[in-house]
């Protein structure tokens, strides 16, 4: 059995200077991991905004109006299932992809996002690439709609 090395990250895309940065509000209670993440989509040329409850969450969404929502699942005041759902039942915002992080990746959790509105789910700790390929994904066919 071979041991695998360190995957390698996604060269960095140089994105247009006169272009608006995608803007992405990250809902998590956990500061290092939302800081640690934060940094790293600050890298790739991202704008991170942040919230420490999906109470917060929701009322970032309505006032800074992000490209795309990254939400944990557990945390204190309101939980990312039901941040989710507000998020879709307001006019304002449901048009916003949605993507799940959560250390809680059972299939009830899984289909209980997916039920509140969520677009994608991301186990912690997510993948760079893939979550950077999703983001791309997403608000490229956001922007279409």
């Amino acid at each position: 059995m071979t041991e695998q090395g360190p995957r390698k990250l996604k060269k960095l895309q140089l994105r247009d200077e006169n272009s608006r940065p995608t803007r992405i509000l990250y809902v998590e209670d956990a500061e290092v991991i939302r800081d640690t993440i934060s940094r790293l989509l600050e890298v790739y040329g991202y704008k991170v905004a942040y919230a420490k409850n999906g109470q917060e969450g929701v009322e970032m969404a309505v006032k800074w109006k992000p490209d795309l929502v990254l939400m944990d699942l557990r945390m204190p005041i309101m939980d990312g299932f039901k941040a989710i759902q507000e998020i879709r039942f307001n006019p304002e915002t449901r048009h916003i992809p949605v993507f799940v992080v959560s250390a809680w990746s059972s299939r009830k959790e899984r289909d209980q996002a997916k039920l509140a509105g969520a677009d994608e789910f991301f186990v912690k700790p997510p993948d760079l690439n893939r979550l950077i390929e999703a983001i791309e994904r997403a608000v490229a066919a956001s922007s279409k709609k």
